[in-house]
């Protein structure tokens, strides 16, 4: 499989005074933008509902706007589930303690509504959600890219496109651009429309309401709910 290591061998075949670590550094950046455009979808997240306890944290490899379905058991142990519908926190939908929906608190953690209690804690929860590449770092040149590995020359061509912009050499930037969208048009060719169309969830997280869970005439706005 291609490393790091061995993208870097292929970019320096372009003359270029630029560190090991700059690059990968470019490399790092081409491969998350590609990851913005063409979602890659990653295994479900589990969990399980705790008593007392709204809050779960998304996957450390969860793309900010990553989150795409949930789905959570009727009862602890049935084996069947239900789908939560998501509500953003900036909703101005009004909203019951006892509603059943989730939401996400600063691109961090999962909000579960109704709050889990003693009689529905140790519920399954499976998150479906699109995954943000590994980082790439100069002291991991071993590493592996996420990017498939037959478009790995993506990453090649967008380091030499960086590498000839800083240095001002225009006909080399667009040779290399050319081939980068070239190659990158079949990219999105075979991978964008692989992954069924969920609606992501936007998460601008409004400043906390004060109040906790107070209400008027029994229902609130998402935030009201997301205890301080």
């Amino acid at each position: 499989m291609p490393t790091v290591q061995s993208i870097l061998e292929k970019v320096d075949l372009y003359r270029n005074p630029y560190s090991s670590a700059i690059k990968v550094d470019w490399m790092d950046t081409v491969q998350r933008q590609i990851f913005q455009d063409v979602p890659h979808e990653a295994e479900p997240y589990t969990f399980t509902t705790i008593s007392g306890n709204a809050f779960y944290a998304l996957p450390s490899d969860c793309d900010p706007m990553g989150p795409k379905t949930l789905t959570i058991e009727t009862a602890a142990g049935t084996g069947r589930y239900k789908s939560l519908r998501f509500i953003s926190n900036n909703s101005t939908e009004r909203v019951g303690d006892n509603d059943e929906f989730y939401s996400i608190q600063g691109n961090e953690n999962i909000f579960l509504n109704p709050e889990p209690n003693d009689q529905t804690e140790g519920r399954r929860v499976y998150l479906v959600y699109n995954k943000r590449p590994a980082k790439l770092s100069s002291a991991s040149l071993s590493a592996i890219p996420d990017l498939e590995e037959d478009f790995h020359e993506l990453l090649e061509l967008g380091v030499k496109v960086r590498i000839a912009r800083e240095r001002g050499e225009e006909e080399d930037q667009l040779r290399f651009q050319r081939d980068f969208d070239r190659l990158y048009q079949q990219y999105i060719k075979r991978y964008k429309f692989n992954f069924p169309k969920y609606p992501r969830p936007l998460d601008v997280m409004p400043p906390m309401r004060r109040g906790g869970r107070a209400s008027r005439f029994g229902q609130s706005f998402v935030a009201d709910l997301i205890p301080d």
